[in-house]
């Protein structure tokens, strides 16, 4: 192995450890906006935003709030639906859904980053599947991440679907 191969590997392991704890937080943070009454859906939204920013900027991506608007809006029937289930004020319900879908997002954004961006995410849902299931089984991960209350980014700020 040269030592370009060796770089190369080791970048690629970093950025995938950068993006995994990116995914974490940015789903640890969803279970305390998804129950906070002055946070609410569209905190939840804007945390999604800048996780895929985030994550965009680990991939040496430049990705912009509309770009990710516009990726989480392609993303359509996975993220709305979800979205959608964490305005019932019932938290057991609403804070496993709200971490799974955030972490799944995370995950999906990280595949189609290193997969170069296609323009069709159908072959991503697998891997959202699956995120899902994983953040699920592993909720008391997320619900005691030590970066939970602290934002990704501006969670006021309005963005739409």
């Amino acid at each position: 192995m040269n030592q370009e191969t060796k770089v190369t590997v080791i970048d690629d392991r970093l950025r995938q450890e950068e993006a995994e704890t990116l995914c974490r937080w940015a789903a640890a943070r969803a279970g305390v906006i998804v129950v906070a009454p002055l946070l609410g859906t569209m905190a939840l939204i804007a945390n999604d935003v800048y996780l895929v920013i985030k994550l965009g900027s680990v991939y040496e991506e430049e990705i912009g709030e509309k770009a990710a608007v516009s990726l989480l809006s392609s993303l359509g029937a996975y993220f709305v639906g979800s979205t959608l289930t964490t305005l019932i004020p019932f938290a057991p319900l609403q804070i496993p859904v709200a971490v799974g879908t955030t972490y799944a997002l995370g995950r999906v954004v990280t595949e189609w980053l290193k997969a170069g961006k296609p323009a069709d995410l159908s072959p991503f849902k697998t891997v959202y599947d699956d995120a899902l299931r994983e953040a699920k089984k592993n909720i008391e991960l997320f619900k005691n991440d030590p970066k939970k209350d602290e934002p990704l980014g501006d969670e006021s700020k309005k963005y739409d679907l």
